[in-house]
């Protein structure tokens, strides 16, 4: 939530920089003419021997890719078609690398390629993301990612691919219910974690009465930045993050060394539905509690507090994230929500919170059907629901 904020920052803080002359309307239609008409210029640094065919080869794929939308699911011609069959959005780095359409974020952010070398059969490509023109508190914020990901030989043709199946193809595997672990050799497995966690699983999905839920991958690294590489980050900003669920591959990734990460496998069990995410992360948080190791009731107890003394603070400045995202405001105010409704109406108003879809302008209007209130009264309504855990 706080690297969203800081993304618009920098945005516009380099907009700024680059004329002050032109208003914001202006600079927006410019921006996107921009992403429209003009080319993506790739630097190549001077490590990057571009008299050997191959590596002249493999960055022209590269620069053709960067040029193509990225940011857009498509069949891309440019990417290995194992992977595209395997999953609809198969850049495992195009989420978090573009938080902005890519147009408007690689003419900012320009990517320069550092290294194209030869690993085994492939090629590792490294590519920084760098802004020129940014000052003050913005430059901190410089580069915004290394990206590293491979090219490799398709039907005598070259390919990219995600780092992640040529990084952990030597990696222990072991499969505990209907979850497949996966971890490198100098991770010890802890099989009583790995047993809590099928069962945590299983809990759930009996708990809500979903159906049965389908077997994942379960990635476990070290680090933030192990995971990044596993996400094609070999410089993990953009993005950055320590534990992520990817439902619709069937896959999580962790970055804290451990078999057990309930927050995370609920995204996995939960139906697969494009609900809102307030209650998409609120369900997982308050079944398998917060980022830090925090359970739900001590992240709902901490924000109760600091609500208690910000009477100004709107259910509109959590959903956009205005506020409290240091007390993380947005999962735990969802999480409350899903309390509320096993509170009211137990399991079945639950589920029916869980079919808010993802719809920003109706958000309220759904939220106040499910708990039988009128429009007018949700705010007292969210605020008296938070503040109930007030010096629990």
């Amino acid at each position: 939530m706080k690297l969203n904020l800081i993304i618009l920052l920098i945005l516009v803080g380099f907009s700024n920089c680059q004329s002050q002359t032109i208003n914001e309307e202006d600079r927006v239609e410019e921006i996107i003419k921009e992403g429209v008409n003009n080319k993506i210029e790739v630097e190549i640094h001077s490590r990057v021997d571009m008299t050997k065919i191959e590596i002249r080869a493999i960055a022209n794929l590269w620069i053709n890719y960067l040029n193509s939308e990225p940011d857009k699911i498509s069949d891309n011609p440019y990417w290995n078609e194992e992977e595209k069959n395997l999953y609809e959005g198969f850049d495992l780095s195009r989420n978090l690398l573009y938080q902005f359409p890519s147009g408007q974020l690689l003419r900012h952010f320009k990517p320069k390629i550092l290294s194209i070398e030869k690993e085994g059969d492939n090629y590792g490509i490294r590519t920084m993301y760098s802004a020129e023109g940014l000052e003050g508190e913005y430059r901190k914020s410089n580069p915004w990612a290394i990206q590293k990901l491979y090219a490799v030989q398709e039907n005598s043709e070259w390919r990219l691919k995600n780092s992640l199946p040529i990084i952990t193809a030597d990696w222990n595997r072991k499969t505990v219910g209907k979850i497949s672990f996966i971890y490198p050799h100098n991770h010890k497995f802890n099989q009583e974690l790995a047993d809590k966690a099928n069962q945590f699983c299983n809990q759930i999905s009996r708990e809500f009465n979903f159906p049965e839920w389908e077997p994942f991958d379960f990635y476990i690294t070290h680090s933030g930045d192990e995971l990044g590489k596993l996400l094609n980050f070999d410089f993990f900003f953009a993005g950055y993050t320590t534990g992520i669920g990817m439902n619709e591959k069937r896959m999580l990734l962790s970055g804290f060394g451990s078999e057990y990460y309930p927050h995370e496998f609920v995204h996995l069990i939960v139906p697969k539905f494009e609900r809102h995410s307030l209650i998409d992360e609120g369900f997982a948080t308050w079944k398998g509690g917060a980022g830090g190791g925090k359970t739900f009731e001590e992240s709902a107890i901490l924000l109760a507090n600091e609500l208690t003394d910000n009477n100004t603070v709107s259910f509109s400045d959590i959903i956009d994230k205005k506020w409290g995202w240091q007390y993380t405001a947005y999962y735990t105010t969802g999480a409350i929500l899903c309390h509320a409704a096993y509170e009211n109406g137990g399991i079945r108003l639950v589920n029916e919170l869980l079919q808010i879809p993802d719809d920003r302008d109706n958000l309220i209007d759904n939220l106040c059907s499910i708990f039988n209130i009128e429009k007018t009264e949700f705010e007292a309504f969210w605020r008296v629901e938070v503040l109930k855990f007030r010096n629990i």
